[in-house]
């Protein structure tokens, strides 16, 4: 299986500010054919967290949070206006987690007191607390013993109450309508959220068997169980209680509507048409049919930046420039949102093969890129690629791509002197530059200077006498799958892509396949012990925090020692994406407002990974010093200083050509040498086999 959930879902832990845009764009589903414009509005800067959205008439209210754990209820208006806290009468102490209204008004609170535990406690249409139930006795010990806000809350149509909690396995305890507890329920998956479903039922969403997609339980209060019906839902970031639809789900790409009884979905519209945010999404459904979302983007200098959305019915004249994707990465998405928001002449209409918390077998993914290439070679082409989960080499041999170098020089707000220039260089094929990306992590070893020197370069050769030396586990990170990815990675002899020969059964290459066999039996045998042991670790750097990592564990003594080469180029840069020109494609002009975006400063310092503009380079870098980073929580024990920051900066800006990124040509090379490692072929035959099939798929490519 192709494992498309990424690591950066940390975003989720980050804090907020806002701005407020003031424009409405719209998008057209294609199964309904309805239309949606969204109108922007701001949320008051103060607000640092949202953990739900609930709606009733012409008001939306929502759980907030502050710095120091301060939380409220909140109300706004529609129209953006009157925000406003709840006077909710309660202790300084209490914490709001979640909430629901019941059918007469009343709001219900599942709280945290630091002192006294959790509690479920109602207010009334004054804000006066009139019941305050002490859970204590209902919640489970592995609830109650691992203190945690991840307390989830749903009312059904009869004004029973739902609390769920999520401990490896997910806990849900039913109340009546007064706070009586009824019976509690167990579920092995982990929990994500609770719902409200149209017909009025209490729903739980939690993964599948397989962790790797989800579930919607609904309560059957009067048999005190799950009902029998369980909707396989798939992938899934957001779950919502619905009004004309029963629920709705989010996929990260797009929102889907489930009819009352319904297995399956319609989609209702495209998240980054709509120039939507894309963090920490909530959606509630209005009885006429409107949606009110609240969502946030991010920023690895600040925090987490809301804003609410209006969507309503509507019709938009803008010029449509098409993308397609396999699997849009979160910035990419996030990056059309923001152009679909704010330009008046054109809209993209993005077109994902999977949403990029899908997970996809090898054929599907297979299968996807075959159909996009015949939909290129029938003429169908878009005039905006994806390319960050495709080879670039093989594009740009057939023509595919522009240069976007021409671009950039005749954009008078782009100056190349503003960025790592070697980047550029290192992107560029025949000295064009096929495509755009915001920001890098950089491949590269790490190394105790005290144990292999200050050297600055090292071979291959090199890399085998310190394994052969001091044992395979004195190099952190590296089995032998990893030992074949370097050589991949690092060596652009093994492929002629202009000739469309391939040298895998060459005496250099068995070499190497016998000395990661030689790494596969170590391991085998036990001797990677301890992955934070070692002289050297194998590493991709993205973010400042890693390097403070090693610069601890080697007790100062760092030295960037990058990959084992023979070519003079030691560190390799990793695009967070690959965003190119179609050269076919019929609004250049168009494409490139777009692709320009990925190279601002602002935008850039929105990247998930290592800007490539210095400005905002150095912004990200002190933001993590001063403990403001997106990846501050991962990283919480460290502390990140202006020596860190300073290695980074010699890394990215040494970093001379880009790893090899052709997934297909190496998951032919690990599977083949695979069978060698299980003992149940030579290197020899296996070498024969990976150049076999590495010839046809080039063949299939020229």
């Amino acid at each position: 299986m192709k494992q498309l959930h990424r690591s950066f879902t940390i975003l989720c832990l980050m804090t907020i500010f806002f701005t407020m845009t003031g424009c409405s764009h719209n998008t057209k589903d294609d199964e309904t054919g309805e239309s949606y414009v969204a109108s922007f509005f701001d949320i008051p800067d103060e607000v640092k967290g949202i953990s739900r959205l609930l709606t009733s008439d012409e008001t939306a209210y929502m759980c907030c949070s502050e710095d120091d754990e301060v939380s409220y209820i909140a109300s706004i208006s529609m129209d953006g206006s009157d925000f406003q806290k709840l006077p909710l009468q309660t202790e300084d102490s209490i914490e709001f987690l979640d909430f629901g209204i019941d059918q007469q008004g009343g709001i219900w609170t599942v709280c945290w007191d630091h002192a006294r535990g959790y509690s479920l406690r109602k207010f009334d249409s004054s804000n006066s607390l009139v019941q305050s139930v002490d859970l204590t006795s209902v919640l489970d010990d592995a609830v109650l013993s691992s203190v945690g806000r991840d307390l989830f809350m749903s009312i059904d149509a009869e004004g029973h109450i739902c609390l769920a909690a999520k401990r490896r396995s997910t806990y849900a305890y039913l109340f009546d309508s007064s706070g009586q507890f009824l019976f509690s329920l167990n579920y092995g998956g982990n929990l994500m959220t609770t719902v409200t479903t149209a017909e009025g039922k209490i729903g739980v969403c939690a993964t599948t068997s397989d962790r790797m997609n989800y579930n919607l339980l609904t309560v059957d209060i009067e048999g005190k169980d799950w009902n029998k019906d369980v909707i396989y839902l798939g992938a899934v970031t957001g779950l919502y209680g619905g009004s004309i639809s029963n629920f709705y789900r989010f996929d990260s790409s797009n929102l889907y509507g489930y009819s009352f009884g319904a297995q399956e979905g319609k989609r209702i519209l495209g998240w980054s048409d709509m120039g939507l945010n894309t963090a920490d999404v909530h959606l509630c459904e209005l009885e006429d049919g409107r949606f009110v979302v609240l969502a946030a983007s991010s920023n690895q200098a600040s925090e987490l930046s809301y804003e609410m959305a209006v969507l309503s019915k509507g019709s938009d004249k803008r010029t449509v420039l098409s993308m397609v994707s396999l699997a849009a990465n979160p910035s990419v998405v996030q990056t059309v949102s923001d152009f679909n928001k704010t330009n008046k002449e054109y809209k993209i209409e993005l077109t994902e093969y999977f949403p990029y918390e899908q997970n996809v077998s090898d054929e599907d993914w297979n299968n996807a890129i075959t159909n996009l290439n015949t939909q290129i070679i029938s003429g169908d082409v878009p005039d905006i690629l994806d390319m960050s989960d495709l080879s670039v080499q093989i594009y740009h041999n057939k023509g595919l791509l522009e240069n976007l170098y021409t671009y950039m020089e005749n954009d008078p707000e782009i100056n190349r002197d503003d960025y790592f220039g070697n980047v550029f260089d290192a992107l560029s094929i025949d000295g064009k530059l096929p495509y755009i990306t915001n920001g890098v992590a950089v491949s590269t070893m790490l190394a105790d200077a005290s144990a292999l020197g200050n050297t600055a370069e090292w071979t291959l050769k090199d890399l085998e006498d310190v394994l052969e030396t001091s044992g395979t586990n004195s190099v952190s990170n590296l089995s032998s799958e990893a030992f074949l990815k370097i050589m991949l990675q690092t060596s652009d002899s093994l492929v002629d892509w202009t000739s469309g020969e391939c040298f895998f059964d060459s005496p250099e290459f068995i070499e190497l396949l016998e000395f990661a066999g030689k790494i596969q039996e170590d391991i085998q045998i036990g001797n990677k012990t301890d992955m934070n042991a070692g002289v050297a670790s194998y590493e991709t750097i993205y973010s400042v925090y890693q390097i403070a990592r090693y610069r601890d564990l080697y007790k100062g003594h760092l030295n960037m020692l990058g990959l084992p080469s023979d070519s003079g180029e030691y560190h390799a840069v990793k695009p967070e994406v690959k965003i190119g020109i179609s050269s076919s494609g019929k609004h250049k002009d168009g494409a490139w407002e777009f692709i320009r975006m990925f190279l601002l400063e602002d935008h850039q310092e929105s990247c998930y990974l290592l800007p490539i503009h210095k400005g905002a380079f150095d912004t990200v870098m002190q933001a993590a010093i001063d403990g403001n980073s997106m990846w501050t929580l991962m990283y919480e024990n460290l502390k990140a200083v202006q020596e860190d920051a300073e290695t980074v900066k010699e890394l990215i800006s040494s970093a001379s050509y880009v790893a090899n990124d052709n997934l297909t040509l190496e998951n032919i090379v690990l599977e083949e040498a695979a069978e060698y490692f299980a003992g149940t072929m030579s290197a020899q035959e296996a070498a024969e086999k990976i150049k076999s099939r590495a010839t046809l798929y080039i063949k299939e490519q020229m």
